[in-house]
């Protein structure tokens, strides 16, 4: 898959979070998601977070950009959505299981939780959401390393959050619904799931 050209990245000078991927990986490097030591990883990136331009960021393995990525479950099913047309096309046409992206310096408040706060933004921003978060749980950091330029410079934090209904509905541009989906539904579909999706759904 391409990369994006330079005048498509120019898109992009907000600032977000990333931290060095010599920070990250200072104890080796992982294929999927991890699910051990998370304090210890989620401290880390917290204690060594950057804020630097998105665009200067696409093609720089040196860093990797922080995802915050949440699922909603209700009961036994997960919200599934499809990106149509998105800004970041080279995920366009795909099916992501959460929701989520990326974490920008206005979240950095003082004395808060900059995850949890990017967290619920970026819910709230993508989702019209009429139910009550009854537990919230840390799933794990995805990192992938292939040949494909999206996973290359992005590390993805999963979380879940329980919910006591299923009124929740797409809201923002360039996202399409498709609902609240069983375990069997997405392993029958996983070719149109995004590829982190693919390999959260293994841990469901």
């Amino acid at each position: 898959m391409p990369l994006q050209s330079r005048s498509n990245m120019s898109r992009h000078p907000e600032k977000i979070l990333c931290t060095r991927s010599n920070i990250l990986f200072k104890d080796g490097k992982w294929q999927g998601l991890k699910n051990t030591e998370l304090d210890k990883y989620r401290k880390l990136i917290v204690d060594n977070a950057e804020f630097r331009p998105r665009d200067k960021l696409e093609e720089d393995p040196t860093y990797k950009q922080v995802i915050a990525q949440v699922i909603l479950r209700y009961k036994d099913k997960y919200f599934l959505h499809k990106q149509e047309n998105r800004a970041e096309g080279r995920l366009n046409g795909l099916c992501p299981l959460p929701l989520g992206g990326h974490i920008e310096e206005f979240d950095n408040q003082p004395n808060q939780d900059i995850i949890e706060i990017a967290l619920l933004r970026e819910l709230h921003e993508e989702v019209e959401i009429k139910a009550e978060i009854v537990s919230k749980e840390f799933l794990g950091l995805v990192y992938i390393e292939d040949d494909n330029p999206v996973n290359y410079v992005h590390i993805g934090l999963f979380y879940i959050f329980d919910i006591d209904s299923d009124n929740v509905h797409i809201k923002e541009n360039g996202l399409k619904d498709i609902g609240f989906v069983d375990l069997d539904y997405l392993k029958e579909n996983v070719e149109t799931l995004t590829y982190w999706s693919r390999i959260i759904i293994e841990y469901l």
